[in-house]
């Protein structure tokens, strides 16, 4: 562990360190590490607004307050591009020396330009559709973000194109009058951009994003194989910043499928007939993506730096409840050269032990009933264990084992680097 860990130290945190000086990946890290008082304050609510213990559940229904707690993780986790949007362009503008909340601005209204403006029905209704502002809309933000904060910084910085005020101007007029002519000359670039999606077989630019993510997807079989590399991926492009839902929106109604051929089978008593790719599919993350709650316990017990023993100590609780976007942007996680390796391989690990397990005859049983209706927010260990039996828990502390052992040098790594800023 030490060699490795060395080993570590020596290649991959020089390579770290080197990509962590590119500005552009420097913005998208800072900007996505903004939203953490959001995500964080949301995530207690998250929990409640679908608690997995059913009585509790019904009981809030029934007096009132779920749709109050639904509507902060609406106003909050669910329309997190839109914070992206803007505060990735204002990270990499202020880097850059320049107006911060006018990149911000422009980034979040050219956000909004592109945006479908109408949802289609027999009324049609005009509004934002929550998708798009949400895990559908991150990826979009993300690049349209950094291509406004670069155009905004490249245009401001031509004295031609800024409108300059007499001195005797209040400088909180002239500051918002100087970039009209940047603005009106990205809105015509944006105008342009969604005039070609309008007239495109795609509609629109976040529908075309999401599909060249997802089309090769879409005639993906569901044998135990894919969906292990499926789930990788699914993490691979979670460290770029892209939500898993664009991945597993494709494969969810395949195991859907399977799990209502399977409910006749369950019911009589016989063998499932998609046992290996449900078990495979359910410990595909072992907690909430990455595996990061074995990643919470190694943090706990060896972090060392203020940073990381404060910040995993706030995430604990969210994150048993498998919410874990505070670490994968507060962390960050996201464009974080030292933890792309655990991360990636968590669902390569916890599922090939899930499959091995159904090999050798551990796990017989898979409950479907209970697979579909479990709330999301149920902790993985009690689910697993009520729609697998015992041995499925047996399995999910295996695999949170191998997790911390995975992680553990790798945060180390990290640890060290932390601590070393924090002596300075």
């Amino acid at each position: 562990m030490k060699k490795f860990q060395e080993w570590l130290e020596k290649y991959l945190v020089p390579f770290s360190n080197k990509l962590g000086q590119n500005k552009v990946l420097q913005s998208i890290s800072s900007g996505m590490v903004m939203t953490l008082p959001v995500t964080i304050g949301a995530s207690i609510f998250s929990i409640f607004a679908s608690f997995p213990i059913k009585p509790v559940a019904d009981w809030f229904a029934k007096v009132g307050i779920t749709p109050s707690m639904t509507a902060i993780v609406n106003g909050t986790m669910n329309i997190l591009a839109v914070f992206i949007a803007f505060t990735i362009a204002y990270d990499y503008a202020q880097k850059s020396k320049a107006n911060g909340v006018v990149s911000g601005l422009l980034s979040l209204a050219s956000f909004f330009i592109l945006m479908p403006q109408v949802i289609p029905g027999k009324t049609p209704i005009n509004a934002f559709k929550i998708n798009y502002l949400g895990s559908e809309g991150i990826i979009v933000a993300i690049l349209l973000s950094i291509l406004i904060g670069v155009f905004y910084v490249k245009l401001s910085r031509n004295k031609k194109l800024t409108i300059k005020l007499p001195d005797s101007v209040p400088s909180m007029v002239s500051s918002s009058i100087e970039p009209l002519i940047i603005g009106i000359i990205i809105f015509v670039g944006v105008f342009i951009v969604r005039a070609i999606f309008d007239f495109s077989p795609f509609g629109n630019v976040f529908d075309f994003v999401n599909k060249l993510i997802t089309t090769p997807l879409l005639h993906v079989g569901g044998s135990p194989i894919t969906l292990i590399l499926i789930m990788v991926l699914s993490n691979l492009l979670f460290t770029f910043g892209i939500h898993p839902a664009a991945i597993q929106s494709v494969i969810i109604p395949i195991v859907i499928s399977m799990m209502v051929g399977s409910t006749p089978a369950y019911q009589a008593g016989k063998t499932i007939p998609y046992l290996s790719n449900l078990v495979v599919f359910s410990f595909a993350n072992n907690d909430a993506a990455g595996a990061t709650l074995s990643l919470v316990l190694v943090a706990l017990v060896f972090g060392k730096s203020k940073r990381y023993k404060e910040f995993f100590k706030v995430s604990a609780l969210p994150n048993i409840f498998n919410i874990n976007e505070p670490i994968i942007f507060g962390m960050p996680i996201v464009l974080n050269p030292i933890m792309f390796i655990p991360f990636i391989l968590s669902s390569f690990v916890s599922s090939g032990v899930a499959l091995l397990a159904v090999k050798i005859g551990f796990i017989t049983n898979y409950n479907p009933s209970l697979g579909m209706g479990m709330p999301w927010t149920m902790p993985k260990l009690v689910a697993d264990a009520m729609i697998m039996g015992w041995q499925g828990a047996v399995i999910w502390i295996i695999n949170f084992a191998l997790m911390c052992a995975i992680y553990l040098p790798f945060f180390k790594v990290a640890d060290k680097q932390a601590l070393e800023e924090e002596s300075k």
